[in-house]
């Protein structure tokens, strides 16, 4: 290899890592940095064109202004016209689907490790200790799927299910809680695992599925169009994917978006004819 051929690869791997090293440190200052309150806004007050038949979700709850994927904001979110209230699960030891948005639990709670690994028992009193508003909620803990489900049903909330587990065998158990409460025809089960979404698609033929994900591929549309998957995406990394997105909607396929949470954003995925928002800070008339 030529002298200059080397010094060229060496400062690409240097920019490479310095660019990963960047992005860890964002996520993590995401992920794990204290959580604020954000304003809310009112859909009608902000939205432009066309609004008819705009379906807002609550991600992980009202969590703009209560701890996300707690009680406390899926009770919030239940009293606002919703059309479906969101949140994230994974599978203990014991076989017990608890929500939380991260693997490892420190990202909201008291506690350390990766969800995976510990029982419900040693699980159900871990409190959370970040989050919008924290303070106001000094009891906000982990729930559970039941939990959650029972707050959906009681207020005619649609649930939707991000599936953060990527274990296929752990699904059947899912599928069972989703059967024993009634919901397979009005549960959203989504995930960025297309494993998972092929598992449920073979446990339940018509349940609605979508495939999330950050910025929309021809590859990961083609698996939505054949296995009859919704497909949800990452608004911000899709602002200039209009092709796509109208390829989705051209093939029947349901286009939905996350996190919306200004004007802005709203109106430019208006603007692609998306129906399906899920928004932390905006408020449904």
């Amino acid at each position: 290899m030529k002298k200059n051929s080397k010094i060229a690869l060496s400062v690409f791997a240097g920019t490479t890592a310095v660019t990963a090293f960047g992005m860890n440190r964002a996520y993590n200052k995401l992920r794990y940095g204290k959580r604020e309150a954000k304003p809310l806004l009112h859909f009608s007050e902000i939205a432009e064109g066309d609004t008819e038949n705009v379906h807002l979700t609550a991600h992980r709850g009202l969590s703009a202004a209560a701890p996300e994927n707690t009680l406390d904001a899926f009770r919030l979110a239940a009293k606002e016209n919703y059309y479906a209230l969101e949140c994230d699960v994974h599978c203990t030891t014991d076989d017990r689907w608890v929500i939380i948005h991260d693997y490892n639990m420190r990202s909201m709670t008291e506690k350390r490790g990766d969800v995976k690994n510990f029982s419900y028992e040693e699980l159900k009193t871990v409190k959370f200790n970040n989050g919008a508003n924290i303070e106001m909620y000094p009891q906000a803990r982990m729930c559970t799927v039941e939990e959650y489900l029972d707050i959906c049903l009681e207020n005619g909330k649609k649930p939707m299910i991000e599936v953060k587990d990527k274990r296929v065998e752990k699904m059947e158990n899912l599928y069972k809680i989703i059967c024993d409460y009634g919901i397979e025809d009005s549960v959203i089960v989504i995930s960025f695992h297309p494993q998972i979404l092929r598992e449920f698609r073979r446990l339940s033929p018509d349940m609605e599925l979508w495939y999330l994900m950050g910025k929309i591929t021809e590859e990961k549309l083609d698996e939505c169009i054949y296995n009859k998957f919704g497909v949800a995406f990452d608004a911000s990394r899709n602002l200039k994917n209009s092709a796509l997105i109208k390829k989705a909607q051209e093939n029947g396929v349901k286009t939905a978006c996350w996190t919306v949470d200004t004007k802005e954003m709203l109106n430019a995925m208006l603007k692609n004819g998306v129906k399906y928002i899920t928004t932390n800070a905006i408020l449904p008339d």
